[in-house]
């Protein structure tokens, strides 16, 4: 039994690392100081995703769907806009990517780059598999709500590198169920519809 589980969570592993590896990115300030221009490369070769860049009220200044399986580069010239922190954020269907940008009347810097890694659905005969990659080992709380916003299930994992939870909808009542999945600070939610 022992040599099955590690064998799971090595293939999880695996899976995981492969995916977060695939999607190449490279944010860096053009040469030219006085351009206030930053340049976006990004290598996507597994799922599709959104390119947000943001100001620091939350207002979306240009967001852009990259395509799984091509190459992107972006030009940003920041020029027209006003002193403060901004936000270029990329978002696929297993990790956000967040950088931190700040610009000042002649220069723009990037502060840092952050990775939130999302939880991963799916779907089949009846059954919802989760998996999360949790290296950070954070306290995970997993929740399965109906229309009514009632508590179905609700579980809590703890120092586990890697949570997988399955859940058995096979005999639920017909609806809208949302799953919550609570990382650190970190919330995310999946709706199911079961027919």
């Amino acid at each position: 039994m022992k040599r099955i589980m590690k064998i799971s969570l090595s293939a999880a592993f695996l899976f995981f690392t492969t995916i977060g590896m695939a999607n190449e990115m490279d944010l860096r300030i053009s040469p030219n100081k006085e351009s206030k221009t930053l340049l976006f490369n990004y290598t996507n070769s597994t799922t599709d995703a959104e390119l947000r860049f943001v100001d620091g009220e939350g207002n979306v200044i240009f967001t852009e769907s990259l395509e799984d399986n091509s190459e992107y580069s972006k030009k940003f010239n920041l020029a027209s806009l006003e002193s403060g922190v901004y936000f270029l954020e990329v978002e696929d269907a297993i990790k956000e990517t967040e950088f931190t940008i700040t610009l000042e009347d002649s220069t723009v810097a990037i502060k840092s780059r952050s990775e939130k890694t999302k939880p991963v659905f799916y779907e089949k005969e009846g059954m919802v598999y989760l998996n999360l990659l949790n290296l950070e080992q954070e306290d995970i709380t997993v929740s399965v709500y109906d229309i009514n916003e009632r508590a179905v299930v609700k579980t809590i994992s703890g120092n586990e590198a890697i949570v997988k939870k399955a859940f058995n909808f096979k005999d639920a009542h017909k609806g809208q169920y949302t799953i919550k999945v609570k990382k650190g600070i970190d919330t995310f939610y999946e709706g199911i519809n079961i027919d």
